[in-house]
């Protein structure tokens, strides 16, 4: 495993659902792992194995025995602080869980944009080409670092995220009012910061297939007169199933979920005529857009898109919008941890001052 067979000891810090998955797989390559590793000092054992924190551990056993592979995927977290700490303390080795994957490929759970690091040196020429599409220089440093991170593992690389996802305080300002369509809106929550820092709105209409959250938007927007459709967006008008158990990770599945429907923005929304549209829909984006193929080209509208969700997306989202042909300028910024909430900004010219 790895260097592993030049530690005695084998854990992984983590003890929730991702450090449990790279538990398991170690388990199917026949790796024993001694201990979990968490922050949260109330876990004691996790199926039948030892759970500690990084110092307790490291105050019982010699540090330098233990090889650490990092079993957290999320974007809540500071990986590069925990890597880190778990240096200071004297662990012998720490594997990020992009080192994991580039050692175990076969047989990973999904994992968003994390996929054997060589795809994204296999598409080197593509993200060169987005490079030179985008707009600022801290668009393309910003590109530069996500995939040498995706590449590396290396936490560390990574910027501090950018606040004020979707209205980023240092892109062009959003024509005011907006007319905003909201795809995967949650509970409302990007209406509600976009308000709070002074934003208004001329129209707004959102889509949202989890119906617990639906409800809560409804809720939230009631005194916008916004026009709610408890719906995905993609590019044909159809009954498909939704896995709503993550919550704002919910998102479309083959099989099995609760059935939702999907419809065309092209469909939805005749004449609503919007200057702005945000997607957040779990790896649909580039059906949705080309859902709303009719719209972006009769109204070029400012988008802002996310593009994490699956590893091919970093680039093939800004060639597809470059596809319309509608004369966007793009910019990329990361609004979370380990590049979680990476967004694609699309904003026509004649919103770009300066």
């Amino acid at each position: 495993m790895l260097d592993g067979q030049r530690f005695k000891h084998v854990l992984v810090y983590g003890a929730r659902l991702a450090g449990q998955r790279v538990q398991a797989y170690l388990a199917g390559e026949g790796v024993e792992v001694d201990a979990f590793l968490d922050r949260d000092a109330s876990l004691q054992e996790v199926d039948g194995i030892h759970v500690a924190t990084a110092p307790d551990w490291a105050a019982t056993h010699d540090p330098a025995s233990a090889c650490v592979i990092i079993g957290l995927f999320n974007n809540y977290v500071d990986v590069g602080e925990v890597v880190t700490q778990l240096q200071q303390l004297g662990y012998g080795r720490v594997v990020s869980l992009v080192e994991f994957v580039r050692h175990y490929p076969k047989g990973q759970p999904f994992r968003y944009w994390l996929v054997e690091p060589s795809y994204y040196e296999a598409h080197a020429d593509r993200i060169a080409r987005m490079r030179e599409q985008l707009a600022d220089e801290t668009s393309r440093e910003l590109l530069d670092r996500i995939v040498d991170f995706r590449i590396t593992g290396d936490y560390l690389r990574l910027p501090a995220p950018t606040p004020r996802q979707y209205f980023p305080e240092d892109l062009p300002a959003w024509p005011q009012p907006l007319r905003f369509i909201d795809c995967g809106a949650y509970t409302g929550d990007t209406v509600e910061e976009m308000r709070a820092a002074g934003l208004t709105f001329e129209a707004v209409a959102t889509f949202e297939p989890n119906l617990e959250n639906y409800a809560v938007l409804v809720k939230s927007l009631s005194d916008l007169n916004a026009v709610n459709f408890p719906c995905g967006v993609s590019d044909g008008n159809r009954r498909v199933g939704f896995d709503g158990a993550l919550g704002a990770g919910g998102h479309l599945v083959e099989s099995g979920g609760v059935t939702v429907t999907c419809v065309r923005m092209d469909d939805a929304l005749p004449g609503f005529a919007p200057n702005l549209i945000k997607m957040d829909i779990e790896g649909e984006e580039p059906a949705a857009l080309e859902g709303a193929r009719a719209m972006l080209l009769e109204h070029r509208p400012n988008l802002a898109i996310s593009i994490y969700h699956r590893a091919e997306h970093l680039w093939s989202i800004l060639e597809q919008i470059e596809g319309y042909g509608l004369g966007y300028r793009f910019y990329l910024r990361c609004h979370a941890r380990s590049t979680f909430d990476t967004v694609l900004y699309a904003i026509t010219p004649e919103h770009v001052t300066g």
